[in-house]
């Protein structure tokens, strides 16, 4: 009997289970173990330390690029390419022009399992209450408006803006054609700018408390209790909004698409949860059946995750029925949501430059934070990301 050991985020009653239950009775000959890892830096530093020290890792999934550009760069995962390009319905991961996959030559060390569009929404009591009618499509001058307008009554606007450089550049902002630091584009300074106002102006959560709150990881908390009336976030988070017992709460939600910046309209959300097989797993045949079939045959059960996924013959209908769940209209405006993540087909991204990306993310985040602290001017502190994101560049290089 071969036993496949998978690492992933999911809790696997959210769908992972589903998809091993079905793959197995397909493959009786392989038993498949699903641990989950907490996606957060903790939970990170647990599956790097397995995987660089041996531990029994077959297929793991991996979240967001920084991640992903450490265990590509350090080997952990197995290139796939051969394995892909013999596999026609796969065909996606090999477009370059709009890349689903990491693609390195002819080397594929990651594909990505769902779309993760962004969007924005609102609590509609509070934005019926401060006179705001929902936008279908908007500018980021009316956001800003809205923002302003939820402020009030000892409530913010929202928790933090939609990443405004990205709007407006796309994929691989961070870069220049040329491979140098791209943080000196006036979107990036604009964003800190803008953002340390509206903290000063009381519009933006304290960047302090959302430090010591952890909102970059639980910002369904503060939405729920109403600290702030518009979030800006992926279709994971809805879980949240239907689940009356850890998170009550008796107003109903909306959507809205990202707001679009002097005509760019690139949205904030990525492709992503990209399936990776263990470069040192002696198993690594039946892994990619696995990780096939997940792409395949997964996207059924994975959306109550809030998962889009890639690939499979799934509807909008179906997509919008498993990410709201039941009893959708009691907690949704189920017409917002069909129509700002399907009909309005946001523009996804992938960033495919990666040359020192974990440590320029880690720069740029420090930066951001004594900005946001209102501790250094945004001047000074994109100026520090900008050089420092070009030593780093020009040391990779070199290496």
């Amino acid at each position: 009997m071969n036993t496949l050991q998978v690492w992933g985020g999911i809790p696997a009653e959210n769908g992972p289970q589903q998809v091993i239950d079905r793959f197995q009775e397909e493959h009786p000959d392989i038993t498949v173990e699903y641990t989950r890892y907490i996606n957060d830096d903790r939970g990170n530093v647990k599956l790097n330390t397995a995987l660089q020290g041996g531990v029994d890792i077959d297929v793991f999934f991996t979240y967001g690029v920084p991640n992903l550009t450490m265990r590509v760069s350090s080997g952990l995962a197995a290139d796939v390419g051969d394995l892909v390009r013999s596999t026609p319905e796969l065909e996606m991961f090999l477009d370059t022009d709009d890349p689903k996959a990491l693609i390195d030559g002819d080397e594929i060390t990651a594909l990505a399992t769902t779309r993760i569009p962004q969007m924005v929404l609102f609590n509609d009591e509070l934005r019926e209450r401060a006179g705001i009618d929902l936008p279908q499509q908007w500018t980021f001058e009316e956001y800003l408006e809205a923002i302003r307008a939820l402020a009030a009554d000892g409530k913010y606007g929202t928790y933090v803006l939609p990443d405004l450089a990205r709007i407006e550049l796309g994929p691989n902002y961070r870069f220049t054609a040329d491979g140098d630091s791209n943080f000196s584009h006036p979107a990036f300074l604009r964003h800190f700018d803008l953002a340390a106002e509206l903290i000063r102006e009381g519009v933006l959560y304290p960047w302090s408390q959302a430090l010591a709150r952890q909102l970059e990881a639980y910002q369904q908390n503060n939405f729920i209790a109403e600290d702030f009336g518009l979030w800006t976030t992926a279709p994971y988070s809805l879980r949240f909004l239907t689940d009356q017992e850890e998170y009550p709460h008796d107003f109903t939600v909306s959507a809205a698409p990202v707001p679009t910046l002097d005509g760019a309209d690139w949205n904030t959300g990525e492709y992503g949860a990209f399936v990776q097989i263990n470069s040192k797993s002696p198993k690594q045949e039946i892994a990619w059946e696995f990780s096939k079939f997940w792409l395949l045959h997964g996207g059924q059960d994975l959306i109550r995750a809030g998962y889009i996924s890639l690939l499979g013959d799934i509807d909008d209908d179906q997509l919008l029925e498993g990410i709201l769940g039941e009893d959708a209209e009691q907690f949704f405006d189920v017409d917002s949501f069909r129509r700002t993540l399907f009909e309005d087909q946001p523009r996804m991204h992938l960033d495919t430059e990666l040359t020192a990306y974990t440590e320029i993310t880690q720069k740029y985040e420090q930066q951001r934070d004594v900005c946001w602290l209102l501790e250094r001017s945004p001047t000074k502190a994109i100026e520090t990301v900008d050089k420092n994101a070009q030593a780093l560049i020009d040391r990779f290089e070199e290496d």
